[in-house]
């Protein structure tokens, strides 16, 4: 299939599944025009590639985590599961981080409107 099907079965646009061929993440064939020509695998591989971008994942990980699908050995799924503890570490020091600004925030108003009902 062509990339204007990929990208409205996948709902990834064009431009994102060059830049996933680019990477080397996704493949397509050249037809003799030039135009790209996708196989079935591509629309759900897109799909799941667009999802971890969109989580922030990096490509190290997205690429760890396309490598697990299929009959992936071993050591791909242990090689992940390390990448997967150290972003998951990130995200827990991330969510704090977060946690702590909203109480400021939330102190911050709540003083806020105690001046203003003074």
């Amino acid at each position: 299939m062509r990339i204007g099907e990929v990208s409205r079965r996948s709902g990834v646009s064009p431009r994102s599944l060059r830049y996933y061929e680019q990477l080397g993440l996704i493949d397509s064939e050249r037809e003799s025009n030039g135009y790209r020509r996708y196989d079935d695998v591509a629309v759900e591989r897109a799909v799941v590639i667009h999802m971890l971008f969109e989580m922030d994942f990096s490509r190290e990980i997205v690429t760890s985590v396309l490598a697990c699908t299929g009959d992936a050995p071993a050591e791909a799924h242990d090689a992940l599961a390390v990448q997967l503890a150290r972003v998951r570490e990130d995200l827990s020091t991330r969510i704090e981080t977060l946690m702590a600004t909203r109480h400021r925030i939330d102190d911050f108003l709540a003083a806020r409107a105690a001046d203003t009902a003074a």
